[in-house]
């Protein structure tokens, strides 16, 4: 495969990045998730590092959700079978560790819905990078943002109904909400991190009124998943 990769580049003139990139992941990443997947089976399937448990909610099937991002991905997702690699991370697996996703429903929706998942590849991916469930076996920090890095890094955000600057009121972004959320239950741990210490260290300029008022708001979303 990649010499076929290298061949084609010579041949059609194509992208030194993309082709680069193409053959990293095959002789770097997906070799060293494959050595992963083999040393921590099968106990890597039942990590839950936050203990996590809420159910998926119906929107992962169908699509059906008034977040644009969600609604764009997971309909996409349905009607190809894949997605780009930051969608799913940055999108829907985001969402999961976020919303508080049991680990196992997360990853098994992974692997029906992608025709490229094969489980030795999916599931670390899944269950150690975009859920962070294995504690960070081989990534120094959770993947979680707010809703502002889904607006910066593309255009989902110009026609949803939520705003994603907003961690609360009747239109803040349910990502942005539970982002905060997330920090917030998560501060200490956030803070003996160096890779996530400046995240936490946002929380410290909220007021205790404001703590309040996003614990409250994600708390909501978090009863009410079906229906974000």
């Amino acid at each position: 495969m990649i010499e076929a990769a290298v061949a084609a580049y010579q041949q059609h003139e194509l992208s030194l990045a993309s082709v680069e990139g193409f053959i990293r992941q095959i002789l770097g990443w997906r070799e060293f998730i494959r050595g992963v997947y083999w040393l921590d089976m099968p106990k890597m399937a039942e990590a839950n590092h936050y203990n996590h448990l809420r159910a998926l909610p119906s929107w992962y099937w169908t699509g059906k959700t008034h977040m644009n991002c969600m609604r764009q991905t997971v309909s996409d997702t349905m009607r190809l079978g894949y997605a780009h690699h930051i969608q799913r991370l940055m999108v829907t697996g985001m969402f999961g560790i976020l919303s508080e996703l049991a680990p196992r429903e997360v990853q098994a929706w992974y692997l029906a819905v992608y025709v490229d998942a094969v489980e030795w590849v999916e599931m670390p991916n899944v269950v150690g990078m975009a859920l962070y469930a294995n504690g960070g076996r081989f990534t120094s920090k959770p993947y979680v943002a707010s809703g502002a890095y889904i607006k910066r890094m593309s255009n989902y955000c110009s026609s949803c109904r939520y705003k994603a600057e907003l961690k609360i009121g009747e239109q803040a972004c349910p990502v942005t909400t539970l982002y905060w959320n997330f920090l917030i239950k998560h501060y200490d741990a956030f803070c003996g991190n160096p890779r996530t210490a400046l995240m936490a260290k946002n929380v410290d300029r909220l007021s205790p009124q404001d703590i309040t008022a996003v614990q409250l708001k994600a708390q909501y979303l978090l009863d009410h998943l079906d229906e974000c």
